[in-house]
């Protein structure tokens, strides 16, 4: 078998092929993200690509996608050469987001660090279901900038990125005080992803968190028809107030982490 880096032309047949809602996490790889990406196929003998795996660069963790086409894919093999060619360190952490399908042709042989944790896409289908906008939730102009990259610290929110801020943030201020946010993952006209949104933890279950939701599934819905959200599957309640909002789940996947 040959393992190499995928060429612009590769990665646009597969951008041509590959659905979306299925593959979420590969198909941003491919998209929104392609500039910080690499992407590493294996082959068989005759050539046919068996599948893909792509280190998404700039993060603080170790972030990966995976894109198996043949269930001979064998990810380690791939990994092996990635971690030679980009010097990543033995022991450390790598995790990614794939699909259930996708997980039953890997799980046999990822060496996971802890239990693999359901995750759900959800897509925002029913404009019938936001409410009217609400004066209380305004966009972040940079002057919160610092404010919320220290919000994502104490929100836990690994994921957030400093390029980030390139895209809208929105929130809610009481005593001159940021008490909840959320921004987007990514911000385009092809498709959204909304970020994390957080509520300090004096202010919640008042309502601050769905209105800042519904505020960026508004701005999101108005320069595209495609708006996604990933939400914990053990997280009952936010995935309630999603669907409140218009969500519906598209895709069950598993977040998994591994060691290197």
């Amino acid at each position: 078998m040959v393992i190499r880096r995928l060429l612009p032309e590769e990665l646009g047949s597969l951008l041509d092929t590959i659905n979306r809602d299925q593959h979420f996490l590969y198909y941003s790889y491919l998209t929104c993200r392609k500039n910080q990406t690499v992407h590493y196929g294996q082959f068989s003998e005759h050539g046919e690509l068996l599948g893909v795996a792509a280190f998404l660069k700039g993060l603080p963790f170790y972030a990966f996608s995976v894109f198996p086409l043949q269930t001979s894919f064998r990810f380690q093999s791939v990994l092996s050469r990635m971690k030679r060619d980009l010097e990543l360190p033995d022991g450390a952490k790598g995790s990614f987001i794939v699909n259930e399908d996708e997980w039953e042709v890997l799980d046999a042989e990822i060496d996971v660090m802890k239990p693999p944790a359901g995750i759900l896409l959800m897509k925002h289908r029913h404009l019938e279901d936001l409410p009217l906008g609400d004066d209380e939730v305004f966009r972040l102009n940079p002057s919160y900038f610092d404010m919320i990259e220290s919000k994502m610290v104490e929100f836990h929110s690994m994921a957030f990125a400093r390029e980030e801020l390139q895209n809208p943030f929105y929130g809610v201020v009481q005593n001159q005080e940021l008490i909840a946010l959320g921004g987007y993952h990514i911000y385009s006209d092809d498709y959204v992803e909304l970020g994390i949104i957080g509520t300090d933890a004096a202010w919640r279950r008042q309502g601050y968190g769905k209105k800042v939701c519904a505020e960026l599934t508004r701005k999101g819905r108005a320069i595209t028809p495609h708006v996604y959200l990933n939400v914990l599957e053990k997280n009952v309640n936010a995935i309630r107030l999603y669907q409140s909002l218009g969500y519906v789940t598209v895709c069950k996947q598993y977040i998994v982490e591994f060691a290197l």
